[in-house]
């Protein structure tokens, strides 16, 4: 049975990191993801406040009944609990993005060392293979000059 050479017993093991940098990659860019739109959930939930801001400001300006002006005080406060909530929940997507980025960058790292592993493993097999093709050839030019056609 022959021996597999460094780089073909090594493949197997460059296959499984790169493997694991590319679902790295999958799972931070699905983080990002959900971060931006957490982020515009945010944002929309503040456009929504300041125009029922601006909407009760306006109405409280031309007088409005008490209890008109309770429901937008209640209202408002809702939306301010919501906008804080969802603070918090941003928060968090941008903390579990910066881990999918962490992990991703520690796979990358992974997956280019054993990149210039194998491409070491191949270059010195290469030169291996070719000192050998010289060697032989080397030997029989040597086994064929010290014959002397007879004469």
């Amino acid at each position: 049975m022959a021996l597999l050479v460094p780089s073909k017993r090594f493949q197997p093991v460059q296959r499984v990191t790169a493997s694991r940098e590319q679902r790295a990659a999958r799972a931070f860019g699905s983080s990002r993801r959900v971060a931006r739109e957490q982020k515009q959930k945010l944002e929309e939930l503040k456009g929504f406040h300041r125009e029922y801001q601006r909407q009760f400001e306006g109405t409280a300006g031309d007088g409005i009944s008490v209890a008109r002006m309770q429901e937008y005080r209640a209202f408002l406060g809702r939306l301010e609990r919501a906008i804080r909530e969802q603070e918090r929940v941003v928060a968090g997507s941008l903390e579990a993005c910066d881990v999918r980025r962490q992990e991703w960058q520690q796979r990358h790292m992974r997956t280019q060392v054993m990149d210039k592993v194998m491409d070491r493993l191949r270059a010195t097999e290469q030169r291996m293979q070719e000192s050998s093709e010289q060697k032989e050839t080397d030997d029989h030019n040597q086994r064929r000059g010290g014959r002397r056609p007879p004469g």
